[in-house]
């Protein structure tokens, strides 16, 4: 049930449970469920109500009537008869939990859905036949019967009704953990079944608690949200990060805005918020044009389901946001209706953004009403839809309190910057509050001011050492120079030595030259005359050859004339 009525922003707490195990306490052998309800819902104003007070009572059967599952009579927060009742018929308990949550969805105000009903883009919602959700419809009805004077839904129980055990998940008396149940116990580090820490574990949970340690000292447990947020540090001992603290109500921040509610209130910077960048806040024109109709986009005051309080004209400044130079549609929550209006007389279009009570239930912020806090002329701010003087939001931090080194908190106590320590920055530390635990000298809790000076200061020194080696190069080269003067005159001697040398193996090498070319030419000429030499020897041996040959024929005649 709890899981239902978590979509119109209700918790369901169990303070209670009776269990009738001797005999029942009402009659309920009745054929109808409806006339067992009216011996309930009797029941439990003489009785349950004098020994625990409660929104509201139900009572489980598991038993078969004639006429229905599950009935419900009366409101929820009624002093009288109310109450509702339904029936189990077996062990499946879904079915059981959605008849309740239909039952205690009449106890604030819903009714059956209708044609129209829908829920998640379905039909089956829970105030018809399904399970899926709460419909449009519902919500309507429940916003509708919480403004009609539901206040009892406003007190949120405290724990004093809770039963204490180990495994709730809560760390009560004599526990130093609880990690749930025994298996979600078996996947935890730190914590053991019996709610006592694992040996050498100082902590389970908590911002300042890491692997079943304490963060360090001055570690950013909660970073600051914006310039009207501060920080919280962790010290060393707890794994508990401090309360958030915040800058005091009226502390002037950008845009000419103040800082309330640990935000910058800033038409300018609202304006941006919906419709981006190029936006800027419009004219008192626009204001008045808009805000003082009494309409869903321009109002001081949603009164109803579809009633609207219109401005008045001293007030249409702190009415639903007006913003000029609108370049895109911006991307919006679901349900988000934005409306532009042209003034032809000063040629303005002006921009805002339509409410009504059903996107409340829903969880849509508002995000077109001015916020409290905002500036609405010199020396006064909107406060509940009205331009009042400044001097409601009690902002009584002067500079001197803080010696001028620090702001006050919203619970009006220093919070110096960086350098100085608190109570009132007088002393040389660490910055931070009394408040928001001990700062260190990790990065993320030095300013950003302390960096650049610190690049400065280096590049500085880098500049001066440069300087200094140009100077000292330049000293150098000119104690050199003289030296570098007289080199040309030994580099000629060498020259021309190397010269001589050079001209004289060039000799050398033309003698040698001539030498190799005379031997080659007496080779040559002894090679010619051997081989004249040769060609007469030859010439003579073919002489002879020739004679002896020519001599042959004439012996061979002889022969042939002896014959």
């Amino acid at each position: 049930m709890d899981t239902y009525f978590q979509d119109v922003r209700m918790r369901i707490h169990l303070k209670a449970l009776e269990v009738w195990t001797d005999f029942n306490k009402i009659r309920v052998g009745y054929p109808e469920l409806a006339e067992v309800l009216g011996r309930f819902v009797i029941y439990k104003k003489s009785v349950l109500n004098a020994r625990l007070s409660s929104d509201w009572a139900h009572l489980y059967l598991q038993r078969k009537y004639n006429d229905a599952l599950a009935w419900s009579f009366g409101k929820v927060c009624s002093l009288e008869y109310a109450g509702s009742v339904s029936t189990l018929l077996d062990t499946n308990i879904l079915a059981p939990a959605t008849w309740s949550a239909h039952e205690l969805g009449h106890a604030v105000g819903m009714s059956h859905d209708e044609q129209y009903c829908q829920c998640r883009g379905r039909l089956n919602c829970i105030m018809g036949s399904g399970r899926t959700g709460f419909s449009n419809c519902s919500y309507i009805s429940f916003f509708k019967h919480i403004s009609s004077g539901a206040t009892c839904l406003n007190n949120i129980p405290g724990l004093g009704y809770v039963l204490k055990r180990c495994g709730n998940k809560i760390v009560e008396d004599n526990e130093e953990c609880d990690c749930g149940s025994t298996e979600e116990c078996q996947k935890d580090r730190c914590c053991q079944s019996n709610c006592k820490l694992q040996p050498g574990a100082n902590c389970s949970i908590g911002l300042c608690c890491h692997d079943c340690r304490f963060r360090p000292s001055g570690y950013v447990c909660r970073q600051e949200g914006n310039e009207c947020d501060l920080a919280e540090y962790c010290d060393g001992n707890s794994s508990s990060c401090p309360n958030d603290v915040y800058k005091q109500d009226g502390t002037p921040c950008k845009y000419e805005g103040r800082c309330f509610r640990k935000g910058c209130r800033s038409r300018y910077m609202q304006c941006q918020s919906i419709f981006g960048p190029d936006a800027m806040e419009a004219p008192s024109e626009c204001y008045d044009a808009v805000n003082l109709i009494g309409d869903q986009f321009g109002n001081c005051e949603i009164t109803g389901i579809r009633n609207f309080k219109k401005c008045e004209s001293a007030n249409s400044i702190c009415g639903r946001l007006q913003c000029i130079n609108v370049e895109t549609i911006p991307d919006l929550p679901e349900h988000t209706t934005i409306i532009s209006t042209h003034l032809q007389a000063e040629n303005l279009m002006c921009w805002g953004t339509g409410y009504h009570l059903s996107m409340k239930p829903m969880g849509i912020p508002d995000l077109g009403m001015i916020n409290d806090g905002t500036s609405c002329g010199e020396d006064r701010v909107c406060f509940k839809k009205n331009c009042v003087n400044s001097s409601v939001l009690q902002f009584d931090c002067l500079p001197e309190k803080c010696n001028t080194r620090g702001v006050c908190n919203n619970r009006k106590n220093c919070h110096c910057m960086y350098g100085w320590a608190p109570p009132f920055c007088e002393e040389v530390g660490y910055g931070g509050s009394i408040d928001s635990g001990p700062p260190g000298l990790l990065r993320g809790a030095i300013p950003s001011s302390i960096w650049v000076v610190s690049i400065i200061m280096f590049r500085l020194i880098l500049l001066i050492l440069s300087v200094i080696f140009v100077f000292f190069r330049q000293v150098i080269g000119n104690h050199l120079k003289p030296k570098q003067e007289k080199m040309p005159l030994s580099k000629a001697k060498t020259e021309q030595e190397e010269s001589k040398t050079k001209t004289v193996q060039e000799e050398s090498k033309t003698k040698t030259g001539q030498e190799e070319s005379e031997a080659k030419t007496g080779q040559e000429e002894s090679k010619a005359k051997t081989g004249q030499e040769e060609s007469k020897a030859k010439t003579g041996q073919e002489e002879s050859k020739a004679n002896i040959e020519s001599k042959r024929p004439k012996a061979k005649s002889v022969k042939k004339q002896k014959k």
